[in-house]
């Protein structure tokens, strides 16, 4: 995913955040519209990213977080600032711990 969508997706989960007693149909006009950020950006492919790289960036993560690993590096945009800012995000969204969570 580019940046820009990134960004977009934590926007809305900023919104989201704000939202009190959230009504069904709320709901699904939020998850629309992330599915439709997530969608519109899939064409930007990345590096992968490895466990090793997770936890020299301070996240709990094991080789079973493989998966959630590699779904983060397929909507990242190359650079490494960008990377890394939008790892954060991913990390987030997939729910990763950081190990200064602990």
């Amino acid at each position: 995913m580019n940046f820009t969508g990134i960004q977009m997706q934590q926007i809305l989960r900023q919104l989201e955040s704000t939202m009190t007693d959230i009504t069904p149909e709320q709901r699904r006009l939020l998850d629309e519209l992330n599915a439709q950020i997530e969608e519109n950006g899939r064409h930007y492919i990345v590096e992968s990213l490895t466990v090793e790289q997770m936890r020299e960036h301070g996240y709990d993560v094991t080789e079973q977080d493989a998966g959630i690993i590699d779904r983060i590096a397929e909507k990242v945009e190359m650079d490494a600032d960008m990377l890394w800012d939008g790892v954060a995000i991913w990390a987030e969204n997939y729910g990763v711990k950081r190990l200064e969570d602990y």
